[in-house]
């Protein structure tokens, strides 16, 4: 049963699953990769974040031609600061909204309801030391933007892409389960194993002692990326045990605040003075839902919370503290993710994403050659059917 279940999930599913771990790959390095792809983004003349909050977001809004609502600080050494600038609607869209006629979304609902996309907007790089502009762009449809994507729905959200990414996921995991099981030796010599010749053939070797290597690792990928790709579902179960919490607005997509009494250097400093001695890493602008600023923080071992900014008091409050569920459910992003936990789980993520192609090929190989060995048996053939190849592949 495991054989053939092993054989027909990997067989059947094999197109989905090469495409999806290959951009898994690109994900893990993508930052060095879109280096190189744009190295002048990434041009800084120092690492000192020099300039007020107000200047870094007024020169990105001036250069974009629209409002700026969320600033991030660098990531890492020598990186650029990060502005996201949303783009103003056109006049028409305006007069639209004003008649009170409701256009359409990509996905084909009216404007306003469950679904909607965030408003478009360009992300706008800048040099941390003197606030310099380095360059624009449309992250999601950008190569790096568009890897993301197919990595999340396979570019059709509307067909129930990031459903069938998710249950891709289920049968990867269920190949890396049923692979370690197979991986067993059947006279119980452990030892042999872990050798190289477990068959007459390089296909065979390859598949096996890449696959029991890599096994623990992807299986640990492909649980990460189901709960990812089933956020509802996945809070429901992680959290079974807690205590239940009202649902979360997500408040990205709702208009920002014409004008908002604090400026972000003043709610920057109202909010360091809470979250004292963490790191700030994002600022987002108030819309006109929260009518607050929310600061992103970082604690001294890698932790992330968010400290919401009363505009019109300045009042800070320690927004809801994630429960454990949501916690585990955050590790597991960072899991995922690759680059949060050292050089060596990184290494091991990229091998996920690179070695699920070899199997996919060692295995097909595998698989024609039975198909053929069996097709010489019952025509009465020698060619390439010795028991020890037959009993290898079965393996």
């Amino acid at each position: 049963m495991f054989r053939k279940v092993h054989l027909w999930l990997g067989i059947g599913l094999a197109l989905l699953i090469v495409p999806i771990t290959l951009t898994g790959l690109v994900l893990v390095f993508d930052d060095e990769i879109d280096e190189v792809l744009n190295p002048s983004f990434y041009a800084t003349t120092g690492t000192a974040v020099a300039r007020p909050a107000d200047e870094y977001m007024q020169g990105a809004s001036e250069a974009v031609g629209g409002r700026a609502a969320m600033l991030r600080w660098p990531n890492g050494e020598g990186r650029p600061v990060t502005v996201m600038v949303r783009l103003q609607p056109p006049p028409s869209a305006v007069e639209r909204k004003l008649d009170g006629e409701r256009g359409t979304n990509r996905s084909g609902r009216p404007e306003g309801q469950a679904g909607n996309r965030r408003p478009p907007s360009r992300l706008v790089y800048l040099d941390p030391p003197t606030g310099a502009v380095l360059g624009i762009r449309d992250f999601r449809n950008s190569l790096i933007g568009q890897v993301h994507v197919f990595h999340e729905n396979l570019m059709v959200p509307e067909y129930s892409g990031r459903a069938i990414v998710g249950w891709t996921g289920v049968a990867l995991l269920l190949l890396s389960l049923t692979g370690l099981v197979l991986w067993l030796p059947r006279n119980a010599r452990l030892v042999r194993a872990f050798a190289w010749r477990r068959g007459p053939t390089m296909s065979i070797n390859l598949h096996h002692l890449a696959g029991f290597w890599i096994s623990i690792p992807l299986g640990l990928m492909a649980l990460t990326g189901i709960v990812l790709a089933f956020p509802p579902q996945a809070s429901a179960v992680l959290n079974a045990f807690d205590t239940p919490q009202p649902p979360v607005r997500r408040t990205g997509a709702d208009p920002l605040m014409p004008h908002p009494a604090l400026t972000a250097e003043r709610a920057l400093e109202i909010g360091k003075d809470a979250a004292e001695p963490e790191t700030p890493r994002m600022l987002a602008v108030p819309s006109i839902t929260t009518r607050a600023w929310r600061l992103e923080v970082e604690a001294p071992d890698g932790t992330r919370h968010l400290i919401s900014i009363d505009d019109a008091t300045g009042q800070t409050t320690l927004e809801q503290p994630p429960r454990r569920g949501d916690v585990i459910g955050t590790w597991m992003r960072r899991v995922h993710d690759g680059r949060s936990h050292g050089p060596i789980w990184a290494t091991l993520a990229g091998l996920c994403g690179v070695l699920p192609t070899l199997l996919a090929i060692t295995g097909v190989l595998m698989w024609l050659r039975k198909r053929r060995n069996k097709a010489a048996l019952r025509g009465g053939t020698s060619a390439l059917t010795n028991s020890r190849l037959m009993s290898a592949e079965s393996a």
